[in-house]
């Protein structure tokens, strides 16, 4: 679909249906004032993780790997064969465990796209000869990413803020096309039970100050009131959910056969997106949908330079640093430490939705079994002492696979995946054009809390900046959630 310049409303007009005021800045601020009606619910065991280990090694090993064998096998056993195989230890595992329980019938999907990992790429393939499973790479053509991104977003029913939410969307289309499914299982989620990523938490925080230090120039006085409403003391009380919940996927079914699941995906109801190729993946009504943006990587250093040009706040840094992060923002249901409220929402508003709805708007159907209720139970309950090492995250586990997994694949260090932006993009000029189309004075001005001349005034800003520049990763993702938001909002404002 060719980069279109959209229709506009007329100047002035405020929208009768769609996007909320506050759920436009409540997003673009990680306030998650909007959040009181998830479409996509993540459910985590209440597990509080000891300090200390007190059995050996060896015995934690053996306990993690029999419950990734039962959790495995009961996918394959209820006829699901294909894996998607990034080639990091995760997936690699689940491709190994897979094809342990039904040789010779593993078929593995793995994404061809420039900014994706070389080393990893090349695991991948060693994966698929160790294991006997048959590879299928999907080749993502620069070009179809900007072309896709509107539809993406509506798939996703949320924003979206980097280009690799737009290639999970095109790897599953045309995966499906070439026959996948309607089945997949993915390794999403073993990070966030088995602290695969040091320091995730502190590079979260500070990527969400970067956010935040931008959006105080994108909503102007509004910011304001969001900076004050934060100030509110976390408060630790919750309420217990731990219900069973059906296998971990996209479908909204229960697994039948398969360990007890901690999370579903709600179908939703509304008019769906135009080109999907027959997706059903609809989309809702704007205030109940879930804003997402899809971030997993390492922040390196924060933006001091976006200072608000709005009203003044003294030592904005520091204020903004003071403020919770949005997993430690007050919630009812609170879990009961940082780890796993961190872990749920970086599954639910930033990992897990590009790969289940992205999925499922091309009639796919994606389980992480990573989050199996029984898997994510024994991984949450082992000691923080065996998980980090060296310098490695998910010590435990990967030592714990040695028997599947080459030492080359499960020793492999992890690289930030989401560098990519639009100025390093080989169809950076594409992008441009379709950040300038949705970017405009009607468009912002529907969205009504924007300070659209400083808005535009930071887009020109964007389009000069050197593709390498610190500040363009942070000023890539708020344009990206502009462009998502002005897209949602005339979509939900198009007459049905």
């Amino acid at each position: 679909m060719p980069t279109r310049a959209p229709d506009v409303p007329p100047q002035g007009r405020t929208p009768t249906r769609g996007l909320s005021p506050r759920a436009v800045s409540g997003l673009l601020f990680h306030a998650r004032a909007f959040n009181a009606g998830l479409c996509l619910d993540v459910t985590l065991p209440r597990v509080v993780r000891p300090g200390h280990a007190h059995e050996d090694e060896d015995t934690l090993a053996a306990r993690l790997l029999a419950a990734w064998s039962d959790t495995v096998r009961a996918h394959v056993e209820a006829g699901t064969h294909e894996v998607s195989l990034s080639g990091g230890v995760d997936s690699a595992a689940l491709c190994a465990m897979a094809a342990r329980h039904a040789p010779g019938k593993v078929r593995a999907w793995t994404m061809d796209v420039h900014f994706a990992d070389a080393v990893e790429r090349s695991n991948a393939r060693r994966m698929a000869k160790v294991t006997g499973a048959e590879l299928v790479d999907v080749l993502i053509p620069d070009a179809v990413l900007p072309d896709l991104f509107e539809h993406a977003v509506l798939a996703n029913q949320a924003v979206i803020l980097n280009a690799r939410a737009v290639a999970s969307y095109a790897f599953y289309r045309e995966a499906r096309r070439q026959g996948a499914g309607p089945v997949l299982l993915s390794g999403a989620g073993a990070d966030e039970v088995l602290q695969g990523t040091p320091g995730a938490l502190a590079s979260a925080k500070a990527r969400v100050d970067e956010d935040r230090t931008l959006a105080m120039r994108a909503l102007g006085f509004e910011a304001m009131a969001l900076v004050d409403n934060l100030r509110a003391p976390f408060r630790g009380d919750s309420h217990d959910h731990d219900a069973a919940r059906g296998a971990v996927d996209n479908s909204g079914r229960p697994l039948a056969g398969a360990p007890r699941g901690d999370q579903e995906s709600k179908p939703s109801t509304g008019r769906p997106p135009s080109g999907n190729d027959g997706s059903d993946q609809a989309v809702g009504r704007r205030e109940d949908s879930t804003p997402v943006d899809n971030l997993r990587t390492v922040s390196e250093r924060g933006n001091s330079d976006h200072a608000s040009r709005g009203p003044p706040v003294d030592n904005l840094g520091t204020v903004l640093a003071s403020l919770p992060a949005p997993w430690d923002l007050p919630s009812d249901d609170a879990l009961p430490t940082e780890e796993l409220r961190y872990a749920k929402w970086v599954l639910s508003e930033l990992i897990l939705p590009p790969e289940l709805r992205g999925a499922r708007a091309h009639g796919l159907t994606v389980r992480t079994p990573y989050l199996d209720e029984g898997f994510a139970r024994v991984a949450l309950a082992l000691p923080e002492s065996v998980l980090m090492r060296d310098g490695f995250g998910k010590w435990l586990f990967r030592y714990a696979v040695r028997s599947l997994v080459p030492e080359e694949v499960r020793l492999a260090r992890k690289t930030p995946r989401y560098g990519h932006t639009a100025l390093s993009s080989p169809v950076r000029e594409r992008w441009l054009e379709l950040y300038r189309a949705w970017i405009s004075p009607a468009r912002l001005d529907s969205l009504q809390v924007i300070n659209t001349q400083a808005m535009l005034g930071l887009l020109e800003r964007y389009f000069r900046l050197p593709s390498d520049d610190a500040q363009a990763g942070p000023m890539d993702r708020l344009l990206m959630r502009l462009v998502s938001l002005a897209m949602l909002q005339a979509h939900a404002e198009a007459p049905p």
